[in-house]
């Protein structure tokens, strides 16, 4: 079976666990008040939130952050994130620059992400009815992860990964660019989550330029850019050794 705790947690996990010495559930916030502040700003301008904090507003009182750009800089060096330093720039695709992420990266940032905590699934699972009869519903109950959990090591934890990708228009103002978007998640995460864009559990991986209209060789670019994202799993060698990582459940 697969699933096995090698060990607890480290490293940031251990620093924000629930009722840790450190822990703080609003990170990188002082207080949920700071949080709630704001989220509500994440749509305006950097004038706009200047310009409501300079107002003083006694039911403010801001502690984490007191201009747009503290608020900035205290996001981007969020412990648990990937931020804009997470892209690499290929400009040697044909149709353009792509940038992407590294796939380890992303999965490992799922894995790991502490609303997931009781949610993840880390081995297969059989269910039947009342009269012991085989149910199918969420991906770790059918056959096809068995087959895979087989492959493995034991012990293992198999992380079955999801992309999903649709043409994107850019902007109007540019040449009417348009790009696609490749996103990522985990079969782990049960679908009902995976469907919920409120949830947070697709990661946007990569970023292809569109070609021109009648361009040439569309299929083989679109293989090419797919295939530079997914490389790295592709030389993972399923017999093992393996990765270990931590996960959310604190091993």
């Amino acid at each position: 079976m697969g699933g096995k705790a090698y060990g607890n947690a480290t490293g940031l996990y251990n620093k924000h666990r629930k009722y840790s010495e450190q822990w703080n559930p609003w990170h990188p916030f002082q207080s949920a008040h700071d949080f709630q502040q704001a989220q509500s700003f994440s749509q305006q301008t950097n004038t706009w939130i200047d310009q409501h904090l300079r107002r003083g507003l006694v039911n403010f009182n801001i502690e984490s952050f007191q201009s747009a750009d503290a608020l900035h800089k205290l996001l981007s060096e969020h412990d648990f994130r990937l931020g804009n330093d997470s892209w690499i720039g290929d400009h040697s695709h044909i149709f353009g620059t792509l940038y992407y992420r590294d796939i380890f990266k992303c999965i490992r940032f799922l894995l790991a992400h502490l609303p997931f905590q009781a949610l993840l699934d880390f081995e297969p699972v059989r269910l039947a009815d009342s009269e012991s009869r085989r149910i199918y519903s969420v991906m770790n109950t059918g056959d096809w992860w068995w087959d895979m959990q087989d492959q493995l090591p034991a012990g293992a934890t198999f992380v079955p990964v999801i992309c999903a990708s649709h043409k994107t228009h850019l902007t109007n103002f540019s040449g009417n660019q348009h790009a696609w978007p490749l996103y990522l998640t985990i079969g782990n995460i049960p679908k009902d989550i995976r469907r919920t864009p409120k949830k947070r559990s697709r990661i946007l991986i990569g970023l292809f330029p569109c070609p021109p209209k009648a361009a040439k060789n569309m299929d083989d670019a679109w293989h090419s850019a797919v295939g530079t994202v997914l490389t790295p799993l592709w030389n993972l060698d399923m017999t093992g050794p393996g990765l270990k990582w931590n996960c959310a459940d604190g091993f």
